[in-house]
């Protein structure tokens, strides 16, 4: 196939360049700064917002979207109105397939602005029959807000987590998130929708112990207010002060628990 990957410098885009093209694709990626780690292939500079040139355009199979701009309400206006404008270029070009990637985060449930972004885009795209959306969970492996959490909890001997961290999160690995990306990409008529996260949650407090095992370290978990983790997160934020998570990442997680969706993680693999 050919496949144009949207966002490919980010993690999860970049473990799909490198593997599409492995699988034998012809990948053209897209992304702000117009490189990709360890993929030699054509890569374009482009961000949210701008056209796709025209040039890229014939005979594309598929189109994975990835991009997404996490500049607060600025942010969340750019990455909704920028892919809707995409996908709209692209089907009126003839592009067969859309791969979305949303979030566990987006529902009805939503409290960030993540996951309320997500979820209005959802409702805009599953009025379209040829938009496959996939809902990955917590992304396991070394590179985005997991690879952030095992950075510190390898480092702090006492970790403050929310409640105790007793809250559950559905996980996935990059590799098999990846592998069941181009799986829907290639099948010839996938479900409209795909939960990509194993069928079984975890706790935040056992991923955290676990995170930190792997480095040998047995750190004391800090059992705190959801609602004080939240105001520090803020107070943070304000002071610039870098930490692996912030607060829009923590209500998320927090209204998750209320989440409804199901693992087709099984179905995909069959």
């Amino acid at each position: 196939m050919r496949v144009l990957i949207f966002g490919a410098a980010g993690f999860i885009g970049s473990h799909i360049v490198i593997d599409a093209t492995a699988a034998g694709h012809d990948v053209i990626a897209l992304c702000r700064a117009g490189k990709v780690v360890n993929f030699k292939g054509r890569t374009l500079s482009w961000s949210l917002g701008q056209s796709v040139p025209s040039s890229i355009l014939e005979d594309v199979d598929c189109a994975i979207h990835l991009a997404h701009d996490f500049g607060s309400n600025d942010g969340a206006r750019l990455t909704r109105d920028g892919t809707l404008a995409c996908v709209a270029q692209l089907r009126a070009a003839g592009v067969r397939r859309h791969i979305f990637f949303s979030s566990y985060s987006a529902g009805a449930h939503a409290d960030s602005i993540y996951g309320q972004t997500k979820f209005a885009l959802e409702q805009e795209l599953s009025r379209h029959s040829d938009v496959v959306i996939v809902r990955p969970g917590l992304v396991l492996g070394n590179g985005g807000l997991y690879g952030r959490i095992c950075k510190w909890a390898r480092r702090l001997p006492l970790i403050p987590l929310p409640d105790g961290g007793h809250g559950q999160v559905p996980v996935v690995t990059i590799e098999r998130l990846s592998c069941n990306t181009l799986m829907l990409a290639s099948m010839e008529e996938p479900s409209r929708e795909a939960n990509l996260f194993e069928p079984d949650l975890r706790s935040l407090r056992q991923l955290v112990l676990d995170a930190a095992l792997e480095a040998g370290r047995h750190p004391w978990i800090l059992p705190v207010p959801s609602k004080l983790v939240t105001a520090g997160l803020r107070l943070a934020e304000l002071l610039r002060i870098p930490l692996p998570v912030n607060a829009d990442n923590l209500n998320g997680f927090l209204a998750n628990q209320q989440a409804q969706h199901v693992s087709t993680m099984r179905e995909q693999n069959k």
